[in-house]
């Protein structure tokens, strides 16, 4: 609960930061001399990732997700952001052991320009990469699991409710932005995800983790990515 205290306070000083630059940048008597200088302050893309959306229609029908982010842009060359969202699962195996769960993530983390604009090209297009740091705390529950004494005989089977835990976990970052219309981008994101925090031994780990995936072991993802640029 600390390290959630921490990330969710860490988050409100990063969007009051974004409201005190664009404050800065709109009053035109706080302008420096040289007017001819590229203002820190160049926007904020606000955007929708649409794949978990295709994806919980395609192929894993089992686990949801809606997520979105906040994310400056300053100097044209870094990007500060914040992603939040919600994702869930549910799944029942072939022995008819049940893992159901839902809770909200946060990520907060940078993005950089990987390569400046040539000339006489689109200025707009934006190859980024970047780190994220991730947490979600979640309620999950497991119930028809069934543990086989292999030593003594024997079996019983385990139900357990409303088991709590926080995860915690990094991600490399890899992507690209793109107008296609006026102040409307579009992009997407390629990304390794690896946990800090492991289930402990003789603890019944989460088979899905909000935010995060399945397991604990390192997951790819891929975000594609609907956004405007104020």
């Amino acid at each position: 609960m600390k390290t959630f205290k921490s990330i969710t306070i860490s988050s409100i000083f990063f969007v009051g930061l974004l409201f005190n630059l664009s404050a800065q940048n709109s009053k035109p008597d706080e302008l420096p001399a040289d007017t001819t200088k590229t203002p820190i302050f160049q926007g904020v893309f606000v955007e929708f990732d649409v794949a978990p959306l295709l994806e919980t229609a395609v192929i894993n029908k089992y686990a949801y997700s809606f997520q979105g982010n906040v994310m400056v842009n300053l100097n044209d060359r870094f990007f500060p952001l914040i992603e939040l969202g919600f994702a869930g699962a549910e799944k029942t195996n072939i022995t008819n052991a049940q893992f159901k769960t839902a809770g909200m993530f946060e990520k907060i983390g940078i993005d950089f320009r990987l390569l400046k604009p040539k000339p006489n090209t689109a200025k707009n297009n934006y190859l980024l990469g970047g780190v994220r740091l991730g947490m979600s705390h979640f309620n999950y529950s497991l119930n028809n699991i069934l543990i086989e004494d292999k030593y003594w005989g024997g079996s019983e089977v385990i139900n357990e409710d409303a088991l709590t835990t926080t995860k915690l976990w990094f991600e490399i970052v890899a992507g690209m932005r793109v107008p296609i219309y006026r102040k409307i981008y579009m992009g997407w994101n390629v990304r390794n995800k690896r946990l800090i925090t492991r289930t402990k031994e003789g603890e019944n780990a989460p088979w899905y983790i909000p935010g995060y995936g399945l397991g604990n072991t390192a997951v790819w993802g891929f975000s594609y990515i609907v956004g405007y640029r104020f």
